[in-house]
């Protein structure tokens, strides 16, 4: 069921066993996978389903530190969240990029790649891909 809490009267009380914030990929899956286990979930997006200027203008912000996209073209705010940005480019990372690499700062993960294997497996159908 799809709630736009902009039309609840005030006070309006919403009850769940959980509150995902965020109707991107991972919040979507997790509640899925929830919901399966009969959790009462309540999946929190700050857009609709489509975009809106109200809602993007959430994303107004200032990135400190290292280079970033403009907070206003990374993030979308509506179903799906960014990655309505993907344009169905999806794939597993490499081998390569969780070993430590000299010549890049912060490089290496404490896990391999083959330690993802079954939760790539898992997301493959969700994600409708192929292996």
């Amino acid at each position: 069921m799809i709630v736009d809490a902009r039309g609840l009267d005030p006070g309006s009380r919403l009850e769940a066993d959980v509150c995902i914030i965020g109707a991107g990929a991972a919040g979507i899956t997790l509640a899925r996978a929830l919901g399966e286990r009969d959790v009462r979930v309540c999946l929190l997006e700050s857009g609709g389903l489509e975009p809106d200027a109200e809602s993007l203008s959430l994303n107004r912000g200032e990135s400190v530190g290292l280079d970033y996209f403009p907070l206003s073209q990374a993030r979308l705010r509506f179903l799906g969240g960014t990655t309505n940005h993907w344009a169905g480019w999806c794939r597993p990372l490499d081998a390569l990029d969780f070993e430590v690499r000299d010549w890049i700062p912060h490089s290496g993960w404490p896990l391999r790649k083959s330690d993802l294997v079954p939760f790539y497996e898992r997301a493959q159908p969700i994600c409708q891909l192929g292996p």
